[in-house]
């Protein structure tokens, strides 16, 4: 198998984790196509390497720039590269900071405006049971604190996790 092969068949794999996360497959496609790269890539390196239209390339790498997961870097040439962050934890943290720490805490909202209206209504078996949904959520929202401020979780922290 070549190289550039071997390349594309990380990156459609990338890309399939992407989509499965909610993201395009091109994000994950033209992510690792940076990343496995030893030098920043032009918009056209990118698209004959991926074989996309300049739309998508665009359009993913703006989405992507907005992540943060690639920057754009000037070149001897003075002409725009990109180069990605291959920071992979740093990627996913944001990411988790960014929509899942807003699902949790809309979630958390929510979870607690039944369970007022469900007390208030005398539905005191119902309260209880969002009461346990109230309490994981707050759980996972600390975990998920702690995961992405450190970089990691160790069993001792959660001895220290409050809820």
């Amino acid at each position: 198998m070549s190289r550039r092969a071997a390349e594309l068949r990380v990156a459609d794999q990338i890309g399939a984790v992407m989509e499965f996360w909610g993201f395009k497959r091109v994000h994950g496609r033209v992510w690792s196509i940076l990343y496995l790269s030893s030098e920043p890539l032009s918009a056209a390196e990118i698209r004959d390497r991926l074989g996309v239209s300049v739309g998508a390339t665009s359009m993913a790498l703006a989405e992507l720039r907005r992540w943060g997961a690639v920057r754009e870097v000037r070149t001897s040439a003075r002409s725009m590269h990109f180069e990605p962050e291959t920071n992979i934890w740093r990627l996913i943290s944001r990411v988790l900071q960014d929509r899942e720490k807003r699902l949790l805490d809309d979630t958390l909202e929510l979870f607690q405006g039944a369970m007022q209206e469900l007390k208030a209504e005398g539905a005191q078996g119902a309260a209880k049971r969002v009461e346990k949904l109230i309490w994981l959520t707050r759980l996972a929202r600390g975990m998920l604190d702690m995961l992405t401020s450190r970089g990691e979780l160790a069993a001792e922290d959660t001895q220290k996790l409050r809820v």
